[in-house]
């Protein structure tokens, strides 16, 4: 990056942006399909979060012929307004600064997906171009990104990542390309994954993509999610809505007879944590908060013996488990196994004790937890790591 072209204040930033491209695997997990498919699931999480906080009914998910995707929602809005610290606009703070945006201390989201507030940053600086529009304010606002780095292309014959690419040098500019209606708000980004990151074949997986969106309107009745695939030069197009939640979610997961009914518990628990804050001063010091959880658990048995186990934290899902698995595989052998002893003559069962294994056979259950600033072992937020969440659950 040819240091000359850029301020001291943009500088700063791109150094912090530089040491993911430098170690992507650290933030993206691995840079083949499985890592573009994380910086995918980066931004339309930041709109899930939205939609779960109430705002937005709709993202949309296009996949575009020449590689890129987009993602639009119908939510607040990315801040364009300037942030007082570092003196950019609220758009550029989101995807140039590492550790920025509202899941910081700001207490925006009560429960949000996006761990490290890292998502958008690490997207922008492992694309070859990124360009974000927001509704906000009667306005549609713009900025375009190169490697990380704020400017503009050179866009007259048409939109691309190669075209050329002048970074702003002192002052960067947020473009305002449009008027909208007062009320209208959201935000649309797109962006195209860099080759120079990314090995060859790393593509956007359909299959996966429907899935997860599948997957999401389970966990967040009421929103509808739209998927595009416009690759082939025709398009086929995906929607997924769900007003039942995670009670249908079950029933699509079970294959096989029922045995028993589908039974929803519900229920919170409080639970302290110590955590480092910034004080007046811009220092961190730790401080001890109270949490709170929303458990929220689904389970049916039937006919078969497989088990269908999913968890998540702030629908994020967590396929190797974590706390709140813990605590629901010990409560739910704990509870079956006081009702065999209690009524163990009616049982015949003798001095056999019951196992994990048979209270899991042909299980099917859905275990969600909602909890703020949830600890998590990794960026790729596949286990919860939060202690106090096993008893809560």
């Amino acid at each position: 990056m040819p240091s000359n072209d850029y301020s001291a204040r943009h500088l700063s930033v791109l150094e912090g942006l530089e040491a993911v491209r430098k170690r992507p695997g650290m933030y993206i997990g691995s840079t083949d399909s499985r890592g573009l498919m994380h910086c995918l699931w980066e931004i339309i999480d930041n709109s899930v979060d939205e939609a779960l906080a109430g705002h937005g009914k709709l993202i949309s998910i296009v996949l575009h012929k020449d590689g890129s995707v987009e993602i639009t929602d119908q939510a607040r809005g990315i801040p364009v307004d300037i942030e007082p610290k570092t003196g950019l606009s609220g758009v550029e703070v989101v995807f140039t600064k590492l550790h920025a945006g509202g899941k910081f201390g700001s207490g925006s989201y009560a429960a949000s997906g996006g761990l490290h507030g890292v998502g958008a940053s690490v997207v922008n600086a492992l694309s070859e171009r990124l360009e974000v529009e927001v509704d906000r304010d009667g306005k549609t606002w713009a900025m375009s990104f190169h490697r990380g780095a704020p400017g503009l292309f050179d866009d007259k014959k048409s939109i691309a990542p190669g075209n050329a690419f002048k970074p702003f040098k002192d002052k960067s500019v947020l473009r305002e390309i449009g008027k909208v209606a007062k009320n209208k708000t959201g935000s649309r980004v797109r962006f195209w994954s860099d080759p120079q990151i990314f090995v060859k074949g790393a593509e956007f997986e359909l299959d996966d993509i429907l899935a997860r969106a599948r997957q999401t309107a389970f966990l967040v009745p009421g929103l509808k999610l739209v998927v595009t695939d416009q690759r082939s030069g025709k398009a086929t197009n995906h929607e997924f809505f769900f007003q039942g939640g995670i009670v249908e979610f079950v029933d699509y997961l079970a294959k096989d007879a029922p045995l028993s009914n589908v039974w929803r518990l519900s229920g919170s628990g409080a639970y302290s944590e110590t955590v480092p804050v910034l004080n007046a001063s811009g220092n961190m010091e730790s401080k001890e908060v109270q949490r709170n959880c929303d458990v929220d658990v689904v389970v049916r048995w039937g006919t078969e013996y497989d088990t269908e186990i999913k968890s998540f934290v702030n629908i994020i899902a967590t396929p190797k488990g974590g706390t709140h698995l813990q605590g629901f595989e010990q409560a739910l052998l704990k509870v079956l196994r006081a009702q065999a002893d209690a009524n163990s003559r009616k049982f015949k069962l003798g001095n056999e004790k019951i196992e994990k294994e048979d209270v899991t056979a042909g299980l099917t259950a859905v275990v969600t937890v909602r909890i703020a600033e949830p600890q998590f072992e990794g960026q790729t937020k596949e286990i919860l790591g939060t202690p106090a969440i096993k008893n809560i659950v």
